[in-house]
């Protein structure tokens, strides 16, 4: 439904292209400078990438918890898989690899504070870096037009210097 009606609906000199451009900004930030709508098709036929319903589900458990922690499936489940009624948090200590963490500022499904906690909770991280477009948003960090030379570029060198 997504890829057909992406390349219905959002195509180049289509009505309703703005539309489908604002329904991607509404589930990641505005940014439309970043946003190259000729793409909107492809965008919105791999948009929100395979994600599962309990990926969902579980993006909400930590926003409701304000915890980083494993999926909770309930009082029962829980006990059965993990020994307890409520899911253990991530053991973030036991991550060895050096992370380098990017963020943006409007990014409405990872906030700064977030990126923050986690910089703040692993062992090796090697660095805290801002993306340096102010309405830098989540969808942008794989289809923003210059995530290439704000981002890509930088994440390059470092896989480069640690592999």
């Amino acid at each position: 439904m997504m890829t057909l009606g992406g390349q219905m609906l959002c195509r180049d000199e289509a009505l309703f292209q703005e539309v489908c451009a604002n329904v991607l900004f509404l589930i990641g930030g505005f940014n439309s400078p970043q946003l190259n709508r000729t793409m909107l098709p492809a965008i919105l036929a791999n948009t929100p990438a395979g994600a599962s319903v309990n990926q969902l589900v579980h993006y909400a458990q930590g926003y409701n918890s304000g915890r980083f922690r494993q999926f909770d499936f309930g009082l029962t489940l829980n006990l059965v898989r993990y020994g307890s009624i409520r899911p253990p948090d991530y053991p973030l200590d036991r991550v060895t690899a050096p992370v380098a963490l990017h963020y943006g500022d409007n990014d409405w499904l990872a906030a700064v504070s977030d990126v923050r906690q986690l910089h703040s909770s692993i062992r090796n991280p090697i660095g805290l870096f801002r993306v340096s477009d102010p309405n830098w948003n989540h969808l942008d960090f794989t289809w923003g037009i210059d995530a290439d030379s704000l981002l890509y570029r930088r994440v390059i060198s470092f896989m480069d210097r640690y592999n």
